[in-house]
């Protein structure tokens, strides 16, 4: 079987994978993207091309040679460019719950009414840049226990400016269109069900064939169903 490399979404770590790890048959390596973790990077100045590289960079030093990759929320965005830099190590990508914007356009305009939306209602953190515990609990945890919740917002770090909202090039996946994997959360808030088949049609646009395995879950399903989601994930191969 070949190994999942795994991408955390925005405002988090490798860590958003802790609970999801110990159940999968496959080996599995998660990463930090930089800015965060053990990784070194200006939070200003990282791009979308800046997180594809160090996932690159962690294959290579983790021998990886060809794997399935996933990710969950804004790790939609370091896929598409991955399949840019390096296609021909990509089996699968797996897109958790994702953004995946059309070509030229970025994070804000799938998503950008629903953060105004939080925004509006509860503020933003003490920071000034990330989004406020209240509505991280409301939008991103909405189908967890109170023990989930804490290790979500507690898992929360600030992020970096521009993927958030930097145009996107589609044209390594267009180029290269790589057999994909959709989990959609029914439950999610943050990117609600209508929204994410839209990215799906716009993968589909690229050439990439999708298969959409529809999940009764919320926007972190890594945290909120573990379980579900490994078994999901082992399935995929078989």
């Amino acid at each position: 079987m070949l190994p999942y490399v795994l991408i955390h979404g925005a405002g988090g770590t490798r860590r958003r994978w802790e609970r999801v790890l110990p159940l999968l048959r496959h080996q599995a390596l998660a990463v930090d993207l930089p800015g965060r973790g053990d990784k070194p990077g200006d939070l200003d100045t990282l791009t979308v091309r800046d997180f594809a590289s160090a996932v690159v960079d962690d294959m290579d030093a983790a021998g990886i040679d060809r794997a399935i990759v996933g990710g969950a929320s804004l790790a939609g965005l370091t896929m598409v460019t991955l399949a840019e830099l390096i296609p021909e190590r990509l089996e699968r990508l797996v897109f958790v719950n994702c953004v995946v914007p059309p070509d030229g356009k970025g994070n804000f305009h799938v998503v950008g009414e629903r953060v105004r939306e939080m925004v509006d209602r509860y503020g933003v953190g003490e920071d000034g840049r990330s989004l406020h515990p209240d509505a991280i609990r409301a939008y991103h945890c909405n189908d967890m226990d109170e023990e989930q919740i804490q290790f979500a917002v507690a898992g929360m770090v600030k992020d970096a400016r521009k993927p958030l909202h930097q145009p996107i090039s589609l044209a390594g996946i267009k180029a290269n269109p790589i057999p994909s994997t959709w989990i959609l959360g029914l439950r999610d808030q943050v990117i609600p069900p209508d929204v994410q088949r839209q990215c799906i049609a716009t993968l589909r646009d690229c050439g990439c064939p999708v298969d959409v395995v529809e999940f009764d879950a919320g926007h972190m399903a890594t945290i909120s169903r573990p379980k579900e989601l490994a078994a999901v994930l082992d399935n995929l191969d078989e």
